[in-house]
This record gives structure tokens, C-alpha cells and sequence, in this order.
């Protein structure tokens, strides 16, 4: 049985990776700093991009790895590099990059992550996914915290687009690559079926949770105000203010088939996400 070594097995993109792969009878060794329980076809492993000396027992006996990246850390790629050599017996790694990274300046971190992976000497493969759905219910520094306590939808991107991909068509489009030929140096970018502004975003989730969720388009010194509240390092923030710089250069308005051509299927739209995470309580719709 192949064994595939996800990282972030218990976040947003990599439980839906885990869970999906070992639905497809892949043995998975779920890497996370809190790892969660065994379950089948899973064995949770201890793993910190903080600790080295967790690295090579978390990733032992791996054929592939699935890498989520970096965000914010300057000397990500070589630290993506260290990683893919403490496995020696990986030969195929799968990065979850960004949408757009492909077009970003080489000196950018995300880009110098592809980069390293591209010359990392074993089979490769980029998925480069756009604004990931579930942030609206699952990501408290990003949104959900202030959707959830305050009907609101901080987003600092005008009339600007962006084709939201739901989590799961990316764990399926990760499946298919790692089980499937024909997918070695190859980039992927994964959208949701159509581009949509964050005021249509709220109006969605609005119908979908019986509330009215407003779309707060805020100016750059109040969004980084919100995103200090979060607790987050400063360059996680910057990283955010950056992200939405881009949503205002539309680079983010863009659809692609790639999840059709790898999953054999439509991907989800927003408003399929949104009847699921934003549907109310029977005690909520009572009250």
C-alpha cells in the first residue's frame, strides 16, 4: 500500500487531504503538531516546522508527501528543502501552493517554496488553489470569528473577484494526483465555478443562514486592525494586507476546469458550501 505523509492533517485543507485519501485505501501519515487519533488507513505523527528533530520520524516510511507551505517565513524554501530530504524514500511530492504564485515575482516566499520543490530532485506536483471557502466558517482570524459574533464580513476588495474553491474539491484533486499517472511536473490551479465579489459572498451566506451577513469593504488601516485582533504575528497580518492587494489587482478573478479535468466532476459551488456550513440550528431557527 503506498503511504502518503500529509502535513497539516488537522487543518482546514490537509483533514479533508487525510480523510480523503485514506477513503481512496491510501495509508496516510497524518503529520500535525497536535495529532489528532488513529482511524483507518491513518497514523497521526508529531511533526513542527518549529522542532527538526521531529522531521525525519514523522515523515520515515513516506513514498509521497503533501505539503501545504509556508506563508510568512522568509526562509521557507530551504526549510521546504531540509524537509524533502529527511525523506529518502518520497518520490513524489505534492505542494499546495497558491493561485497565482506562478505569476508572482521569483523573490516572492510562496514562489521560491515552488521553486525549491520544482528543483528538489523527485517527481513534483503544484496545486494552486484560490480562496479557500471554508475561512468563512473555520477560520476565525480570517472571517469567521467576526461573521459568527458579528454579522460581518471584513474584506477590503471593492467590487473585485475572486473564485472561492471549496476544501474538498481540493483534498479530491489531491487524491487524484497521488494515486494517479500523468500528474508529475505538472501545476494545477483549482477554482470554484465562478468568480464572485465578497458583497455577493455575504448576500450567499445571508441566504444560506437566514441572517443578514454584511460585507464590510474596509479601507487598509482598519483591515489591519482587524487582523491584529487576531493574536497573529505581524507578518501573518502583512501576509493578509498583501493577499488582499492582489484581490484588488484581480488576480484572483479567474476560472479554470482543473478541478473537473482531475476529479472527473463540477467543482462545489458557494452556495452548495454555504446550505452545509451556514445552515441554522433547529434551535436557531426556532428562536
Amino acid at each position: 500500500m503506498k503511504t502518503v505523509w500529509v502535513e497539516g492533517a488537522t487543518g482546514k485543507a490537509g483533514k479533508r487531504v487525510t480523510a480523503a485519501l485514506a477513503a481512496a485505501g491510501v495509508a496516510v501519515r497524518a503529520a500535525s503538531r497536535h495529532p489528532g487519533a488513529p482511524a483507518a488507513n491513518v497514523t497521526p505523527v508529531p511533526f513542527d516546522w518549529a522542532d527538526e528533530s521531529t522531521w525525519a520520524g514523522s515523515v520515515a516510511g513516506a513514498d509521497a508527501l503533501f505539503l501545504k507551505g509556508l506563508d510568512v517565513l522568509e526562509d521557507a524554501a530551504s526549510m521546504i528543502t531540509r524537509l524533502i530530504a529527511t525523506a529518502p524514500h518520497a518520490e513524489h511530492v505534492v505542494l499546495m501552493s497558491a493561485f497565482g504564485v506562478d505569476k508572482a515575482p521569483a523573490t516572492a516566499p510562496r514562489a521560491r517554496v515552488e521553486q525549491a520543490v520544482r528543483e528538489s530532485g523527485r517527481n513534483w506536483t503544484i496545486l494552486r488553489p484560490n480562496w479557500l471557502m471554508q475561512n468563512f466558517d473555520e477560520d476565525d482570524a480570517v472571517y469567521a470569528r467576526a461573521i459568527r459574533d458579528d454579522d460581518e464580513l471584513y474584506a477590503g476588495s471593492g467590487s473585485h473577484r475572486a473564485a472561492f474553491v471549496d476544501t474538498r474539491d481540493v483534498a479530491d484533486a489531491a487524491v487524484a494526483v497521488l494515486t494517479t499517472d500523468g500528474h508529475h511536473r505538472r501545476g494545477y490551479d483549482l477554482t470554484g465555478p465562478r468568480s464572485l465579489t465578497f458583497a455577493e459572498v455575504a448576500d450567499t451566506l445571508s441566504a444560506a443562514s437566514g441572517r443578514t451577513i454584511r460585507h464590510v469593504d474596509a479601507d487598509p488601516e482598519t483591515h489591519r486592525a482587524h487582523f491584529a485582533r487576531s493574536g497573529r504575528p505581524d507578518a501573518w497580518s502583512e501576509h493578509m494586507m498583501e493577499l488582499f492587494a492582489f484581490v484588488r489587482a484581480d488576480v484572483f478573478d479567474g476560472v479554470t476546469a482543473d478541478v473537473q479535468r482531475l476529479t472527473g466532476r463540477a467543482p462545489r459551488s458557494l452556495e452548495d458550501y454555504a446550505r452545509e456550513a451556514f445552515a441554522p440550528t433547529p434551535a436557531a431557527s426556532i428562536t
